[in-house]
């Protein structure tokens, strides 16, 4: 049902709905994912504040996770003092 309300603002490739494992229910949130930023930004700008199933809901960019940022180093080094170059 995510997907089929998110659709018709373009190529929906992935809407997933977050689950309480332990209650077997939805923790009341999810994502969207577009082909396009600016499918994604068209959906959220009509879609924030529509109801949806009876609810109300609310759609906001998701903020990129430093754990999952593959562009950012795991490690590092130190940086090597003046004797050691």
């Amino acid at each position: 049902m995510l997907a089929d309300a998110f659709s018709q603002f373009g190529q929906v490739t992935e809407a997933t709905i977050i689950m309480d494992k332990g209650k077997n229910r939805s923790k009341g949130y999810g994502y969207v994912t577009f082909s396009t930023e600016e499918e994604a930004q068209k959906a959220l700008a009509d879609m924030n504040g529509k109801l949806l199933d009876g609810r109300v809901i609310f759609v906001d960019n998701v903020r990129p996770s430093r754990r999952y940022n593959t562009d950012a180093p795991l490690a590092r080094q130190l940086p090597q003092s003046p004797e050691e170059n």
